[in-house]
């Protein structure tokens, strides 16, 4: 097995924030108390943010507010958006130049914005304008009344409407809108002084109905299945109780279906993610099982792998006897590529590519990385010379990749850098 590294190198992830040393923490204890109030006729249990009830919380009430973390910073908006009675969306996230700390944050409800149109079941317009509007045919539903029409319309219409401008018809199977250009927001930025983040902007005026309280436990960012409810049903399914019973199990124990805090739906996906994990983690230990074969078929074969903390597989290199041949004799120009996680495993996959002679292509390397940082390319061009016998190409063609560029300089600093033709002409 000549030529094949199975290390196990750990890679350490920095979070790279600062805690905060001055002004109020949202994590401390006594910021946060749970009380009795009437609001009307109804009488609700209320979550308390410096002694006064998340839902009547303004922009004037943080002034003073530091939170340590992003992460704090989204999960009191959540327990708000909980207690007014709406869903939130992560909305845009902003980096310093270093892309090490996040200085922008900002989350806005779930029907904020309007529904993108889509390109699916489209009719030219002089068609629409000509009278095939007229074809259309009212019909009742529950959600709302909408005209729909039929897909024989759809079909004929489309025959003729080569070379014409296209409308997007009602579609036959119509979603109820959800996106209602609602402009509550909640937006935090990063204060250096103060080591923490600030509330800059916290719109609290919605559009839109609010979730009634009966009603709160089937909002999307209310459900969570937890870890000890999903080691509870993995206990039961162990002895032959199936997800369903499991979850009435559930719901006997907690008092109802209201203080569950997901459906039964919310549990069969988790369940289903549960067993993608063992499944993955089953097709990581396969892979380096795959790669001894090739290094016993092959003498030289080489493969390195790195693990993260978790003892989970993060990195991997592998390339076999023939690339290096070919990067012997063509490995003056190299090309560094990498495609944006379109596996299931959501892992960028680097190709190292270069030419031969012919004008054909010849593969020297390929690696499936953690994620496309500039630490994560050193190890992998680190890896890539070490199996290439420290030698190093002439010229190197990438895209426009900041981290890549920075990843090239630290480790091929004689080398030749340009772009990618067809990248510089997507500029």
């Amino acid at each position: 097995m000549e030529g094949i590294d199975l290390s196990t190198t750990q890679t350490e992830n920095s979070d790279g924030s600062d805690e905060a040393k001055t002004g109020d923490s949202f994590g401390s204890d006594d910021r946060m108390e749970v009380s009795d109030s009437q609001d009307g006729s109804d009488d609700e249990q209320c979550t308390m943010f410096n002694g006064k009830p998340y839902k009547d919380l303004e922009l004037d009430d943080l002034s003073n507010v530091v939170f340590k973390s992003v992460e704090e910073a989204e999960m009191f908006y959540l327990h708000y958006s909980v207690a007014k009675g709406f869903s939130i969306r992560k909305y845009k996230l902003a980096w310093n130049s270093d892309n090490i700390v996040i200085i922008r944050r900002e989350m806005v409800c779930a029907r904020e914005g309007v529904r993108n149109k889509g390109k699916k079941n489209r009719v030219c317009e002089e068609d629409v304008e000509a009278g095939l509007k007229d074809r259309l045919i009212d019909k009742t539903k529950k959600a709302n009344k909408q005209k729909v029409l039929h897909r024989s319309d759809v079909k004929d219409s489309e025959r003729s409407c080569r070379g014409k401008k296209m409308v997007k018809p009602v579609s036959s199977r119509s979603r109820r809108l959800s996106r209602q250009k609602c402009l509550a927001q909640f937006t935090v930025k990063y204060d250096r002084k103060k080591g923490g983040y600030y509330a800059s902007s916290f719109r609290t005026e919605h559009n839109h109905p609010l979730t009634r309280l009966v009603h709160r436990q089937f909002m999307r960012t209310n459900r969570l299945v937890k870890e000890h409810d999903i080691a509870q049903v993995n206990a039961l399914r162990k002895v032959s109780i199936g997800t369903a019973r499991a979850y009435e199990f559930l719901v006997h124990q907690a008092g109802g279906h209201e203080f569950v805090g997901f459906t039964i739906r919310d549990l069969y996906n988790r369940v289903q993610e549960e067993n993608n994990k063992l499944m993955l983690d089953g097709d990581a230990q396969c892979s380096i099982t795959w790669m001894n074969m090739k290094a016993i078929r092959d003498p030289m074969f080489y493969c390195l792998f790195s693990v993260d903390v978790k003892g989970r597989l993060a990195n991997m290199f592998w390339r076999d006897g023939q690339s290096y041949t070919d990067y012997c004799s063509y490995g003056d120009v190299l090309i560094f590529d990498s495609t944006y996680k379109t596996n299931m495993y959501g892992k960028p996959l680097v190709v190292f590519v270069g030419a031969n002679n012919h004008r054909g292509t010849v593969i020297f390397g390929s690696a499936l990385l953690v994620d496309e940082t500039e630490e994560t390319y050193n190890w992998v061009l680190t890896a890539f010379l070490a199996s290439m016998q420290q030698k190093k190409p002439v010229s190197v063609i990438t895209d426009s990749d900041e981290a890549m560029r920075k990843a090239l300089g630290n480790v091929m600093p004689e080398a030749r850098h340009r772009l990618c033709a067809w990248h510089v002409g997507k500029m």
